[in-house]
């Protein structure tokens, strides 16, 4: 199984986008990739941007024949969007909020996603629908 990087931020800092991005790249090879992309289109991580690149990726992921490999991927990649929601800033909470579950709800993929998410994602992926 692939671990989800357990970088420990400092008691009362909230994670932020550059750190979630970072996490996300370390439990993901193809996010390196992408992130890689983004910054030498951008030159600056632009966080709604990479994160609906990181959901385009997973949709990727769900839309092939999944493998044992892809499955775990997507699962670190959703494990550590909950983190993101857990203790990410208020900004970071909002991208991934924003940009990846309710952008995500309108993919053919989301069906075979939303499963997998953990608490915190599925509590926004209802407030979401309403």
């Amino acid at each position: 199984m692939i671990a989800v990087s357990a970088n420990p931020l400092p008691p009362g800092r909230p994670m932020s986008n550059h750190e979630l991005a970072d996490g996300l790249c370390s439990v993901s090879s193809g996010l390196r990739e992408v992130r890689r992309v983004h910054i030498e289109r951008y030159e600056t991580l632009i966080p709604h941007i990479f994160m609906s690149e990181v959901l385009a990726h997973v949709g990727t992921l769900c839309n092939v024949a999944a493998d044992e490999e892809q499955i775990r991927e997507v699962a670190a990649i959703l494990a550590m969007l909950e983190q993101g929601m857990a203790f990410g800033s208020r900004e970071t909470r909002s991208v991934i909020s924003l940009s990846f579950v309710s952008d995500g709800q309108l993919e053919m993929f989301y069906a075979a996603m939303a499963p997998a998410f953990g608490p915190r994602l599925k509590r926004e992926a209802i407030g979401r629908q309403h």
